[in-house]
């Protein structure tokens, strides 16, 4: 195998450019993975908007799915040639040693291993611990978005959805589309979906939303709260975050009295929020950050298992495929909503 590869990466100004870089080293029992497809997630995009001046020496991208070329022997049930999606974020680097590895959580492993790279490449290094083996029925765009899916599938887990509950989602993301169809995989009864563009409302609709509300002032809530008898929603879902506070405080306003706003877009700016009507309403305010192991399977294994029995048909948010010489045209593609983008996908080969 040649040892360079090619390689995007953000030049600390305004663009993606493609590099012949070495091919990743692979660290203590690591596996070498061929990429074949990865998502462009929001944060990618919001991560290079704020720091235009931060040059990128490795590739990010961890939205990914590939093909073992290379795995040490070991205690695991993978080999070369394994089709995989690829947890890179935590299980991939963790040291699987300390408290939250012991428990599964491997996003807050406190010794990481350094990172080596991410999807936005042609090979990617990590850890057995975060290689999922996909059916040969789940094809690579689908694999691909085994992580964005995981994401929406931990938090209800993460905030203990109980049954028929009636669940709000604030905004028609890929995330926020995800939750629409975990939702009711989990059992919600009612998913309301606020939506911005008319792709986005079309979308929501195909993964099973049963109201789709504009995003005029109070018309939300005002829906959530038409459903509920004037109650609110029992579990409401922050999923834009960004550089703006409306969605947080939109959620909020839309759940009822004890039940659940769940934080899960990450809002990146300073929150002045009133505290004190929540407060009075015991609205129970929880974050939920990528994914884990709860009641011993892992968020992965559900999305995949979602995936395999194409329970909603979560590939359709992919609405534009570049091959990796054309990422920057998928970025632009992916900042523009006007195109019509919900989720775009880039193919190293």
């Amino acid at each position: 195998m040649k040892n360079l590869m090619k390689a995007a990466l953000f030049d600390g100004i305004d663009k993606y450019i493609i590099k012949d870089i070495p091919i990743p080293e692979k660290f203590n029992d690591s596996a070498l993975i061929k990429i074949m497809q990865t998502g462009i997630c929001g944060s990618d995009l919001q991560f290079h908007r704020k720091n235009k001046k931060e040059k990128k020496l490795l590739p990010s991208g961890h939205e990914v799915a590939g093909e073992i070329v290379e795995i040490t022997p070991g205690q695991h049930n993978l080999s070369v040639g394994d089709r995989v999606a690829i947890e890179g974020i935590g299980a991939g680097r963790a040291c699987l040693k300390c408290f939250y590895c012991n428990n599964g959580q491997w996003k807050h492993c406190q010794n990481q291993y350094r990172d080596t790279g991410g999807g936005f490449a042609q090979y990617m290094t990590r850890r057995p611990t975060g290689l999922f083996k996909v059916p040969d029925n789940v094809d690579w765009l689908d694999a691909a978005l085994v992580e964005p899916l995981a994401v929406a599938v931990h938090a209800f887990r993460y905030a203990e959805m109980k049954p028929k509950s009636i669940v709000g989602i604030v905004g028609a993301s890929t995330v926020g589309l995800a939750c629409v169809g975990a939702a009711k995989f989990l059992g919600a009864s009612k998913v309301i979906i606020s939506a911005k563009y008319k792709h986005q409302a079309d979308a929501a609709k195909k993964m099973g939303a049963d109201i789709i509300t504009g995003v005029e002032e109070g018309e939300f809530e005002e829906i959530c709260k038409s459903q509920t008898d004037s109650k609110g929603a029992d579990l409401v879902v922050e999923s834009i975050g960004g550089h703006q506070t409306k969605s947080f405080t939109q959620a909020v306003s839309s759940t009822r009295a004890q039940g659940t706003m769940l934080y899960l877009g990450g809002v990146k700016v300073p929150l002045v929020f009133d505290m004190f009507e929540p407060f009075l309403r015991e609205v129970k305010i929880i974050s939920s950050l990528c994914y884990g192991i709860i009641e011993k399977r892992h968020d992965f294994d559900v999305a995949i298992e979602i995936l395999s029995k194409n329970y909603f048909p979560y590939r359709d948010i992919v609405t534009h495929t570049y091959n990796l010489e054309d990422i920057q045209k998928g970025i632009d593609i992916a900042t523009n909503k006007d195109s019509g983008s919900i989720k775009v996908h880039i193919k190293q080969w």
